[in-house]
């Protein structure tokens, strides 16, 4: 579980490092994405 946070963290902070706005939007719905499959996957 600690795991997961941790890449959900790290994605965001990677997404708001982007210079590019449109950039880090982009990588921001990536990891939202991501992790909310790692999570249904887990609640299964």
């Amino acid at each position: 579980m600690k795991v997961l946070f941790l890449s959900i963290a790290l994605g965001l902070g990677l997404a708001l490092w982007g210079s590019d706005p449109q950039a880090g939007v982009d990588h921001l719905m990536a990891a939202g994405k991501l992790a909310g499959e790692q999570v249904y996957s887990m609640l299964r």
